[in-house]
């Protein structure tokens, strides 16, 4: 496997807010372990969104989740193509299915990895999905495991992939026809191609036939080169710049959300509490009342119980009377 490819299956893997961290750190140790180039091809690589990051996690996590959606996109086409309307009708119902616990396997993922998905990163994982599932270079790019970014299908138009796998190599970016080779090249490749291609033509030792560049001319190169790197690192800071606030405004409203949730049960077990005490103190009230009902009742028994004994020696001694009569 290619070193790049190598190093970004493992970052990749890595959650964002630990991706940059992790990315520096082994670009350091590409170089000190002397590939400077591959140091700066790794240090190149585009930190994924949380939406891009939750699909890449299903991939490895749960290709349970995301195998049958890729493969239903084949059966689909294939339905298309003879013509099978009932099939086509099934399969988009499964499909629906199979999208929906997608989605919310990637937020219960998320939860577990402790990244907090957002609704709105459901959703733009659920529209990356679904392109996946009509489009076959958009499959493939899900499987890849290394995208930066989500992508979503018109239906129509084939999927816009530029940009949205990490290493090209690891992922089908469909090439435009008059610009194939920079489709396909790795970052630093392109970079040094788009420098070169801004050169000016250097002059040739009409004796020895080699070019020859002059000082001025060098340094020119030199400083166009480090610009060109300046932007691209800028550029890249900028887009993490951004995914990082898209993210943490995310996070505020997962947060804000929660705290809604929080304090509407609060209100309600307040209510439930109101009520249980309003309750206890009618049972407290009645408990009051079958005490004094019982403390008179057991007075009322002893009375009834003298009078029965009374009555008992009154029956006795009438019928020792009646028995003395008889005789």
């Amino acid at each position: 496997m290619d070193p790049l490819e190598q190093a970004a299956g493992q970052l990749y893997g890595e959650a964002p807010s630990g991706f940059i961290a992790a990315r520096n750190a082994r670009a350091a140790e590409a170089k000190a372990g002397g590939d400077a180039e591959l140091a700066t091809r790794i240090r190149s690589l585009a930190k994924p969104s949380v939406a891009a990051w939750a699909v890449n996690t299903l991939v490895r996590h749960r290709a349970s989740d995301v195998e049958p959606l890729l493969d239903l996109g084949e059966r689909m086409r294939d339905a298309q193509t003879s013509g099978d309307r009932d099939a086509v009708r099934q399969l988009g119902r499964e499909r629906q299915q199979l999208l929906a616990t997608a989605a919310s396997a990637a937020r219960a993922l998320g939860d577990e990895l402790g990244v907090a998905v957002s609704e709105a990163a459901a959703v733009e994982v659920q529209q990356t999905l679904q392109a996946a599932v009509v489009d076959r270079a958009a499959a493939a790019a899900v499987r890849s495991g290394l995208l930066v970014r989500t992508f979503s299908s018109t239906g129509v138009d084939p999927v816009e992939l530029d940009g949205a796998v990490a290493v090209a190599s690891a992922g089908p970016v469909p090439a435009v026809a008059s610009n194939t080779t920079a489709s396909s090249a790795s970052p630093a490749a392109t970079t040094t191609g788009s420098t070169a291609a801004r050169r000016p033509p250097a002059k040739k030792d009409s004796a020895a036939g080699q070019p020859q560049v002059s000082r001025e001319e060098a340094r020119e190169r030199a400083a166009a080169e480090r610009a060109e790197r300046a932007l691209a690192t800028a550029k890249r800071e900028a887009e993490e710049a951004r995914q990082d606030a898209e993210d943490a405004r995310a996070e505020l409203a997962t947060t804000e959300l929660r705290i809604r949730e929080n304090r509407a049960r609060h209100e309600e077990l307040a209510e439930e509490q109101q009520a249980l005490r309003e309750r206890l103190d009618e049972v407290q009230g009645e408990l009051t009342e079958t005490n004094v009902t019982a403390a008179r009742l057991r007075k009322e028994r002893a009375a009834a119980v003298r009078s029965a004994e009374a009555a008992d020696r009154l029956a006795t001694r009438a019928r020792t009377r009646l028995t003395r009569l008889d005789d």
